[in-house]
């Protein structure tokens, strides 16, 4: 006489379900807890040490930022995104913003003092994939000078560089 596999009452069947369900806790909470314990293996940032990254224009270091901004001859751009994306709320003195989203209108406000031949120095929160891409635009139409500084506000913060509070976000302030 054959097997069968399972009673006509289904307590077989509800043993095996239980078993299933069993392993998959185990298998659900030790995968839990090998992404907690592992370490990041990837950063969040781009960074140039690690990879070979094609930027739109030179990367500068904060240093020689520094001796640019010293010198005056250079105009810094603040590329980084308004809102909470901008977190640090300070900016390089006499910055002009220059966004993602408003690229072309940013573009027109400054048109009158900046020129297609005249040397920018990009900045962003220091992932430089931000500054970048606004170079890659600027490129397109016609810049020429362009370099992106490695580190963004909070490297040129720690070398010693000036801050101040973009304009526009101390107009916003009560």
């Amino acid at each position: 006489m054959p097997r069968r596999l399972f009673n006509h009452d289904g307590k077989q069947g509800r043993a095996t379900l239980g078993q299933a369900g069993v392993l998959l806790g185990a298998a659900v909470l030790l995968t839990a807890v090998s992404w907690a314990l592992r370490p990041d293996r990837l950063p969040l940032r781009a960074d140039v040490a690690i990879y070979d990254l094609e930027l739109a224009a030179p990367l500068i270091e904060v240093p020689a930022a520094l001796v640019l901004y010293e010198e005056g001859m250079h105009i810094f751009v603040d590329t980084r995104p308004t809102g909470p994306a901008a977190a640090s709320g300070l900016a390089v003195p006499g910055a002009v913003p220059i966004r993602p989203g408003s690229f072309d209108d940013d573009l027109l406000e400054i048109f009158d003092f900046v020129g297609p031949d005249d040397p920018l120095v990009l900045y962003d929160d220091g992932g430089l994939l931000g500054a970048s891409n606004i170079a890659a635009r600027l490129l397109e139409r016609g810049f020429t000078d362009l370099s992106i500084m490695a580190g963004g506000v909070a490297a040129w913060q720690q070398a010693g560089g000036e801050t101040s509070v973009p304009a526009a976000e101390r107009e916003e302030s009560p």
